[in-house]
């Protein structure tokens, strides 16, 4: 009975791991996703304000 309550905890031990990974890996993308946006968004300004001089 003993082994089947620690598998039972290690099981839910290593999912709540697993789902904490995985959502620090989806948060590693979006963090890159921004920074590739907020690139993109200046390279959009910097053109707009070149037109406006030209």
């Amino acid at each position: 009975m003993m082994n089947i309550l620690k598998e039972s905890n290690t099981k839910k031990i290593d999912k709540k791991w697993r789902i904490g990974e995985f959502l620090s890996q989806l948060k590693g993308e979006e963090d890159e996703h921004e920074e590739f946006i907020d690139e993109v968004s200046a390279i959009r300004q910097a053109t707009r304000e070149t037109r406006k001089y030209h």
